[in-house]
């Protein structure tokens, strides 16, 4: 059984009739790993086959937050079409039949950021349609309605609206540290979730003179995680938060291949990941990830480089446990895929036979001959399965 739970300062989750304030991530790999940093919970986006990873997260410790997932209006979905309704709604009581006597089972997310690029009223309509099947079968576990950021009134009205709805999860970013007092500001006192939290994203970023949004390096990213949980999750512990998840416990391409992922696709961990299990576990991690900070070039403008040009660039960087560094230098074309809500891309070619030398944080470019945008990447590893990275948007013109 888990409920939310008013308190004289707000609300707390009861999990088998203890307080539980949700530890977690969005993703579903290495449970062993996260587990052994003090996480406690992980969050799907969506059901289909996970009977496996119910069973894994069980064996580890990790209660799930099963997202079922909503088909969205951008993507074609209709919502005054019966069909698609009631195929949506069969789906919803499919999942919950399935899953809800797993004691792995925290809570039911009720679709995700379904009112972007779409209909605000027809979501909430959706939303509530769903939460109230599930409530209807499953009483026992709370229901979230996960949307993309607040808006001026989107709390508010899914409390108004939604009155199957139990909690609201926020998918933050740059606003992360500011939920708090945000929620308030437009009337909605109640429990809530930071279901997503993590660096600038693509869209809120600064951007070059030709558009191409800079991203955060490791260390930068790893201070605004920080940020983020100590004034929009630990600051509300006692109050209306009841915890948050961080993204991404994985890798995926969006805008970049390093954009979001606490996680290398080779399995280190990035710097974020040390402040996080800071938080859930008060001590100091055995060891830390290097602190990449940004690259440099040598005496050039990013904007002024010429086909087949040749250029030095450093990484500034740190480690604090002086391990021997190993650096892995790349040049990408710059993504031509770029999507919304965190919908599948394409990731851009490497491109061959740029990295000339390599010698410690300094490298030797020489840039490609084809006129274009472009991105340097390095990533530093530190051989006990810890790494940082950071990338450099350039430009090659004529």
């Amino acid at each position: 059984m888990v409920e939310v739970r008013s308190t004289s300062g707000g609300y707390e989750l009861l999990r088998n009739g203890q307080p539980f304030f949700v530890r977690g991530v969005g993703g579903t790999v290495h449970l062993d790993r996260l587990a052994a940093m003090g996480a406690n919970t992980i969050r799907t986006w969506d059901a289909e086959g996970i009977d496996d990873l119910l069973e894994d997260a069980h064996a580890h410790g990790l209660a799930v937050c099963v997202g079922i997932w909503l088909m969205h209006e951008r993507h074609g979905h209709d919502y005054n079409d019966p069909r698609e309704k009631q195929k949506q709604l069969d789906k919803v009581e499919r999942i919950v039949k399935r899953y809800q006597s797993h004691p792995a089972v925290l809570a039911w997310g009720v679709g995700n950021e379904v009112e972007l690029g779409g209909d605000f009223d027809l979501a909430l309509r959706s939303i509530e349609e769903a939460a109230s099947v599930i409530k209807s079968l499953d009483p026992r576990h709370p229901t979230v309605a996960i949307i993309a950021e607040i808006g001026e009134d989107k709390a508010r009205r899914i409390a108004h609206e939604c009155p199957s709805i139990d909690i609201i999860g926020i998918n933050a970013y740059g606003g992360a540290a500011t939920v708090p007092e945000r929620l308030l500001a437009q009337g909605y006192a109640g429990p809530y979730l930071i279901t997503e939290f993590g660096p600038l994203g693509p869209w809120e970023s600064p951007l070059t003179d030709w558009g191409a949004p800079i991203e955060q390096a490791s260390h930068q990213k790893a201070q605004f995680y920080s940020n983020s949980y100590r004034r929009g999750v630990e600051a509300e512990r006692l109050g209306r938060c009841l915890g948050s998840f961080a993204f991404l416990w994985g890798n995926k391409q969006e805008t970049t291949s390093t954009w979001f992922g606490l996680l290398l696709p080779t399995g280190e961990t990035t710097e974020a990941v040390d402040y996080l299990s800071r938080f859930w576990t008060g001590l100091q991690p055995s060891a830390n990830a290097p602190r990449v900070s940004a690259i440099r070039l040598d005496g050039r403008e990013p904007d002024s480089i010429k086909p087949g040009e040749r250029f030095g660039a450093t990484v500034s960087v740190y480690d604090p446990d002086s391990d021997a560094l190993e650096y892995e230098w790349h040049v990408v074309r710059e993504s031509s895929d770029r999507r919304t809500g965190g919908d599948a891309e394409r990731a851009p070619e490497a491109v061959a036979n740029c990295v000339i030398a390599v010698q410690g944080p300094r490298v030797m470019i020489e840039a490609p001959t084809k006129p274009g945008a472009y991105r340097l990447f390095v990533f530093v590893r530190d051989g006990t399965g810890r790494a940082g990275t950071a990338n450099l948007p350039f430009l090659v013109t004529e």
